[in-house]
């Protein structure tokens, strides 16, 4: 048997009978190639599986069913291959060596056929000329294998730019989901901050003029004689001012603009107690269960405000289970890293939840539930102020408030409150004992709303005070650089020109022994120096007015 990819041309000769084989293989080593006797057909197609460029055959070994056999070999080629042979014949004529000839033709495909005798020259020609065809299917061989390797190469480069591609696909996509949703919480977050703006100028003008109505009713209240229905009626305009004074305070806390005094407070106490409060206002139809994690850490916030706050989300998981339910409220401590997505100072937080079992809310809702006056209750059921005060107390207070909620799968709402700096446990609350009234005293009063002026001047005049009244800052400055020797300033806060903050800064640069009282609706103040001075929020009673009077100038003044 040969050995594959030989230096030289291999020929393999198949010539059974007498000498021939010897003689043709002389003739073909004289041609440059390297002849391999075969004794037989058998061995022949065992050569063929190696590197063989031409088959030399006499034509008698190939009767019978010897030429099927090798058909079987030629049906076996690769696509590229085509093995030639070259058949000695003899002059043998006839219609039966005729037909077996052009059967050698179909079943061998490139076959060449040399009559017996030949000269030397012929079959070296021949068989030259079949070897270098051969050579050149080999080489076609070679290209074909190397198109496969770098077909596959391709494929494998291609694979991997694909994989490639799609990562950097399913990246972008991240990114770009990402960038929506985070677009979409800057224009949220631009709507809720420009309605903060609206709600809070509005709820301003709002608070003068309730201090119009309460500041009159306080007045017309001394007036009145023993007249119970003109009481009643009276009590009946003072409690609307109140409810409308509450309302304001909601929409001061959705702007951010409420006053709060923050301290230390223990939530898990502040809860615990008012587990009674909230059982009676959801009612016996709604089962309510505490998780609160052990050494639970006190919060800087509003107790009041939180209260407040607590209640609201109770009231609103109550009115979403309407055939009843179970009411979840949960403590726990979480820590915010600088990458969260909840817009607040990395940290220490107590996490206040609230989650219901009830109807809950599909993506549109949910996305305007903490917009001011937005309610999905019925008419005269709800102002659509609670969530959105609990919004602006955890906004206000440097937390922040997620709600999650899907139709049929109830709501949970997550109070973020931050850790307070200080641990000690929270103070108690001081008593609400109005103080003694103060002597009388010259009082400088400054409003540059005429209607909130008059009326106050009126509640001071009341109370046995004499009253300077200004209707700006620089109007104040210059009655007092005039001489004017004032007890007191009380200043509103939002006027034109200058500020009340700005007029209470110049005039403790150059009266400082005067006090102050900032009369204001507004907790946030503007300026980069806000003066430390006494501040009455609006709208005030002429009790809390003689109060803070009561405060500053105990034992009254004879002028700074």
């Amino acid at each position: 048997m040969v050995r594959p990819e030989t230096p030289k041309g291999v020929v393999l000769v198949l010539m059974p009978i007498g000498r021939d084989a010897v003689t043709v293989a002389k003739l073909i080593e004289r041609a440059g190639l390297r002849p391999v006797v075969c004794n037989t057909l058998q061995e022949v197609i065992e050569n063929l599986e190696w590197v063989i460029e031409v088959v030399v055959v006499a034509e008698e070994a190939l009767y019978g069913n010897n030429a099927r056999v090798l058909e079987d070999w030629v049906g076996r080629q690769p696509p590229w291959s085509d093995q030639p042979f070259v058949v000695l014949t003899n002059r043998n004529e006839g219609g039966k060596f005729a037909a077996f000839r052009r059967e050698l033709v179909i079943r061998l495909r490139n076959v060449g056929f040399l009559e017996r005798p030949l000269q030397a020259i012929t079959l070296q020609a021949t068989v030259l000329s079949a070897d270098r065809a051969r050579r050149r299917q080999y080489q076609t061989r070679a290209y074909l294998e190397a198109q496969r390797g770098a077909s596959a190469e391709l494929e494998r480069l291609v694979a991997e730019r694909t994989a490639d591609l799609e990562r950097a696909n399913s990246q972008l996509r991240e990114e770009i989901a990402g960038r929506e949703r985070a677009q979409a919480a800057l224009l949220q977050a631009q709507k809720i901050e420009a309605l903060g703006q609206l709600v809070g100028g509005v709820a301003h003008d709002f608070n003068n003029l309730l201090m119009a109505v309460i500041g009159n009713l306080d007045l017309l209240s001394k007036k009145l004689g023993e007249d119970a229905r003109l009481h009643r009626l009276l009590d009946g305009a003072m409690e609307g001012a109140r409810r409308g004074a509450t309302l304001t305070q909601r929409l001061l806390a959705f702007a951010r603009k409420q006053e709060l005094k923050a301290q230390a407070t223990d939530v898990r106490s502040l809860v615990e107690d008012m587990i009674g409060l909230i059982d009676r206002s959801v009612g016996p139809m709604v089962r309510i269960e505490l998780h609160a994690e052990d050494n639970m850490p006190v919060v800087d916030v509003d107790p009041n405000q939180l209260e407040m706050a607590l209640l609201n989300l109770a009231v609103n998981a109550r009115d979403a289970m309407i055939t009843g339910g179970v009411l979840t409220i949960g403590l726990s401590e979480q820590i915010v890293d600088i990458d969260d997505q909840l817009g607040v100072q990395p940290g220490r937080y107590v996490v206040l939840s609230v989650r219901d079992t009830g109807e809950g809310m599909d993506a549109q809702t949910l996305a305007r539930a903490v917009e001011p006056f937005f309610s999905t209750k019925g008419v005269g059921k709800g102002t659509g102020l609670g969530l959105s005060m609990v919004f602006g107390l955890a906004q206000q207070s440097g937390g922040a408030l997620r709600l999650e909620s899907t139709p049929s799968s109830g709501t949970t709402a997550r109070l973020w409150l931050p850790v307070a700096s200080e641990t000690s446990p929270p103070s108690g609350r001081a008593p609400n004992i109005v103080t003694q009234a103060s002597a009388p005293a010259k009082i400088l009063f400054v409003d540059d709303d005429l209607l909130i002026a008059g009326s106050t001047v009126d509640l001071l005049e009341d109370l046995g005070h004499q009253v300077i009244e200004a209707h700006s800052a620089i109007e104040a400055l210059r009655l007092l650089e005039s001489g004017l020797a004032a007890d007191l300033l009380i200043t509103d806060h939002a006027m034109p020109g200058m500020t009340g903050i700005e007029l209470a800064r110049e005039v403790r640069r150059q009266y400082p022994r005067l006090p102050i009282l900032l009369a204001t609706g507004f907790a946030e103040l503007e300026g980069s120096e806000v003066v430390d001075v006494a501040r009455l929020a609006k709208p005030y009673t002429q009790a809390q007015l003689a109060t803070e009077i009561a405060h500053l100038l105990p034992n009254g003044r004879d002028g700074f």
